[in-house]
């Protein structure tokens, strides 16, 4: 087996971010995991994804990431190829060929570049172990995928042949944690071909219900930090009255819980006025003071009783009812 895109470098070049690859690992790891099983599941069920801006590889079993481990992907010089590919074959103990000297044989041992393990996924490109284990987290391949070697076989060991890899490049990584908390991280430009504006960071907070809920002074820290580390939002909530789902949220921060006032107003019946100067709400059943959030205008949950006649509470998923 040829791996010519594989080849060992002498000294690998890592990215000074290299360190700050690991927070959303950690986040991801200390989250609640997805039940194990000992059979392996039908191919279709399980995709790897890469994100070659965070160096993090994921495992995903349906739309739920099972596994994330730290990797190494291609030099500024020589990267790894975005789009969708597939794994095309699997091997253990793999023997590394030199690209320009295919008489030049390692096997597989301690001092083979590939490890001890080797997952094809076509045109010569592979993920696979290494013998410089200190370059995973940066940018030092030729264009294949590094990882630990714990790591490697306990992929190796969850996949099967024919599973989907999708390669991606994206500096701005926005999800939503098991108890509704948007969290984002935004990463070095490793390959220098994406710069980022607040707009770019703010319509990734949007898929998640939260565009307008981070100003923009602490997304241009983000930015200009793209250090990797979780950047918390706040805690986006489904909102429902009287049992309707709504198709705006409630939002939770600092031990309050905030709601778009005109949108249940209007979905309630009940007529609001705004007073910009007073930064205040009025209804016939009184004023509540009102929060301009992006495009909504909040009020304090606390305060809907006395604004609207509505009380409300978190039930056990983590939606705010209404009633």
């Amino acid at each position: 087996m040829t791996m010519a895109l594989c080849a060992v470098t002498a000294m690998p070049f890592v990215s000074d971010a290299k360190d700050n690859a690991g927070a959303q690992l950690l986040a991801a790891a200390e989250a609640p995991k997805a039940k194990d099983t000992v059979k392996k599941p039908a191919f279709e069920d399980k995709r790897i994804e890469i994100n070659l801006a965070s160096r993090l590889l994921t495992l995903y079993q349906g739309d739920i990431g099972i596994r994330m481990y730290p990797v190494a992907p291609g030099k500024p010089s020589s990267p790894t190829p975005i789009g969708r590919r597939k794994v095309v074959d699997m091997e253990i103990n793999p023997t590394w060929i030199d690209p320009d000297n295919p008489d030049a044989k390692v096997p597989s041992g301690p001092d083979c570049p590939l490890g001890y393990r080797w997952i094809g996924i076509g045109g010569n490109y592979g993920i696979h172990g290494t013998n410089v284990p200190s370059s995973i987290g940066g940018y030092a391949s030729h264009g294949c995928v590094r990882m630990y070697e714990k790591d490697v076989e306990d992929l190796f060991d969850h996949i099967v042949k024919g599973i989907p890899v999708d390669i991606k490049y994206e500096r701005v990584v926005a999800e939503m944690d098991p108890d509704k908390t948007v969290v984002y991280y935004i990463y070095p430009d490793g390959y220098g071909r994406q710069p980022l504006q607040i707009s770019d960071v703010r319509k990734k907070l949007a898929k998640l219900g939260a565009g307008g809920l981070a100003d923009d002074v602490s997304i241009q820290q983000a930015i200009d930090s793209s250090d990797g580390q979780p950047r918390y939002v706040a805690k986006v909530y489904d909102l429902y009255l009287k049992g309707e789902l709504l198709d705006v949220h409630a939002y939770g921060k600092d031990g309050h819980v905030y709601l778009p006032v005109m949108a249940v107003a209007k979905a309630a019946g009940i007529r609001t006025e705004w007073s910009p100067n007073w930064q205040r709400f009025t209804t016939v059943f009184g004023k509540a003071p009102g929060l301009q959030r992006g495009k909504y205008i909040y009020i304090d949950a606390s305060d809907a009783p006395t604004l609207l006649r509505l009380t409300g509470h978190l039930d056990e998923n983590h939606n705010f009812i209404l009633e």
